[in-house]
């Protein structure tokens, strides 16, 4: 089963942040033009990167709802990290633990590795029904706590 990410305003939230990365790269050059009437190599180079960059992070969680953040295959685990990190897999036999903290399940893998699915990454129907194929899939590695960490 896939579940996307969900709370499309959140990510439209934080793709209009991602427009300060955008300003600010343009402002540098809009500045040296404006004291020195020329901008030297290095701005226009730092600009442009900080441009890009939130350029892309702009497109990036725009598109986020479109994206898959977690996949439970019969016997994996694929579990989107971040912006620039790759996904991460888990293979049944790598799962040791599963632990719901109030709106986090932290998985723990044999390599004492801890990854967390944010529940409010996702829609209440799609929270609910990842916890109960969670629960199915993985019995007794599941455990469920209700009170704060």
């Amino acid at each position: 089963m896939n579940y996307k990410y969900s709370n499309t305003e959140l990510w439209r939230k934080k793709a209009r942040g991602s427009l300060v990365n955008i300003f600010t790269g343009v402002l540098p050059v809009g500045i040296s033009l404006y004291l020195h009437g020329r901008v030297e190599p290095f701005i226009v180079f730092g600009s442009g990167v900080v441009f890009l960059l939130g350029l892309w992070q702009m497109i990036h969680y725009y598109k986020m709802p479109e994206r898959n953040y977690v996949c439970l295959e019969d016997d994996v685990l694929d579990i989107r990290i971040g912006i620039a990190d790759p996904n991460k897999r888990l293979t049944d036999e790598e799962i040791k633990r599963i632990q719901q903290m109030d709106d986090v399940i932290s998985i723990k893998s044999d390599k004492d590795e801890e990854e967390n699915i944010y529940l409010e990454n996702l829609s209440d129907e799609d929270a609910a029904s990842l916890l109960d194929e969670l629960k199915h899939q993985y019995g007794n590695r599941m455990h469920t706590s209700d009170h704060p960490a």
